[in-house]
This record gives C-alpha cells, structure tokens and sequence, in this order.
C-alpha cells in the first residue's frame, strides 16, 4: 500500500529516522506467471537479484554466491523472501515490514538443514561475539537469517543492512457490509510501544545487543493510518 500510494510519505519517513543522506532506489519485484498470484507479481527471493545491483561487481557477486553454496541448506536460491529492497548509494537495504507484533513469530520450517543453518549464521556472526545456538530456529528465526545475510554480503564487500519498518496502526481487517459501507472485522494494530517491547524481547531471546548489530540493522516506524478513528 505505501510503495504504490504513499511512496513519497515512505521515502520521506525512512530517511529522516536512518540518518542516511542521498536517493532512495527501489528494486522492482518480479513477475509471476498470474496462477500463483493474484497480483501477477511476487517479491525477490534468494541472493540473485545482487548480481543486478549497479554497484556490484562480477568478482563481489561470484565470490559471495560461492560461499553461499558452500552451505547445503535446502531450497537455498529461494531461502529468503524480501518484502521489499532498496539501495542508497552504494548501500544495499534489506526491508522487512511488520504491521503488528504477532509477525515476529517464524519458526525455522523445515528441518532437512537445521545443522548447515546453524553453522551459515555462526560463521557470519562469530566475530561479532555473538553466539548461535538452537534457539535461533525458532521463534524469532526470521532476525537470525537476515543478520546472517546481510553479514555475508558485507564480507565480500557488498554493504548490506537490514531494515525493519514497523507499522503502527497498520493491521485492521474490513469487510464491505450489504450497503457497500466499510465493516471492521478485526483490529490487531500495535503500538510503537508495544512494537519496541516486542523488539527488546526478540533481541534478548538471541542473546543480541543493539551494539553488536547497529552497523547492519536498523529501523523505522510509521503511522499506516494517521487519520484512523477510535473505535
């Protein structure tokens, strides 16, 4: 909804809370076959898209996609799903978008790679003094991939951040009545507050300080609905 009618209001907010001067780029998604979705679209997925990044040599993307298939982790080229991504400059963001608080929760689903899972994500965030272990297949699984990520791509000099923008007022779920009117079904917006409790217990749960990953993890939060009545 804000890529395509807020966009402006979206560029606006990102770059006054990620103290990052310059344009942003956004990276199109790809198109689908019209079966698998209704839109005809769908997000980027894997690390392919990196290759057609304008600040990204042959030589970077080459040797980053050939440690990334030293792991034998299941369904690697499609691993990751982007909600959407953006480039500054030469910076790389990574951005994953939350309406509410119930979209922290996502177990690793599989378990066919949980060992090689574990030891991509101990390899890329060791020197960072942090410390993997089984709990990050769990809850809070979906953190865990991207911080691995993106430290794989700044190690072959591809600089790459994560970007969590958090919605507040963002989750309502309506419905048309008889009389064409708009019905509120479902309310399960969050609070910044509530957004900010839920990140602190994320990053404790993966025994994660904010200084061990602020030079490739940051965040934005915005109003969905600044004209939202209470109800």
């Amino acid at each position: 909804r804000f890529l395509g009618h807020h966009r402006n209001l979206l560029n606006r907010e990102i770059m006054k809370q990620i103290d990052h001067e310059g344009d942003i780029c956004w990276i199109d998604f790809d198109f689908n076959d019209g079966i698998n979705s209704i839109s005809g679209d769908e997000e980027k997925k894997g690390l392919g898209f990196v290759k057609e990044l304008p600040f990204v040599s042959q030589e970077q993307y080459d040797s980053m996609y050939s440690e990334y298939h030293e792991y034998s982790i299941y369904g690697l080229d499609s691993w990751q799903n982007w909600d959407a991504l953006f480039f500054i400059d030469e910076t790389l963001y990574l951005v994953e978008a939350k309406a509410h608080v119930c979209e922290f929760i996502s177990n690793q689903n599989t378990r066919k790679s949980d060992n090689e899972i574990l030891r991509f994500m101990s390899d890329m965030l060791n020197n960072r003094g942090i410390i993997v272990d089984n709990e990050w297949l769990k809850q809070y699984y979906q953190l865990a991939n991207r911080l691995a990520t993106v430290s794989l791509l700044n190690k072959h000099g591809i600089k790459a951040k994560v970007l969590y923008i958090y919605f507040e007022n963002g989750f309502q779920r309506k419905e048309l009545d008889s009389n064409d009117r708009v019905k509120l079904l479902e309310d399960d917006s969050s609070t910044r507050k509530e957004f900010e409790e839920a990140i602190d217990k994320e990053m404790s749960k993966l025994g994660i300080t904010y200084d061990q990953v602020k030079d490739i993890m940051t965040k934005v939060f915005i109003n969905a609905n600044p004209k939202k009545t209470v109800m």
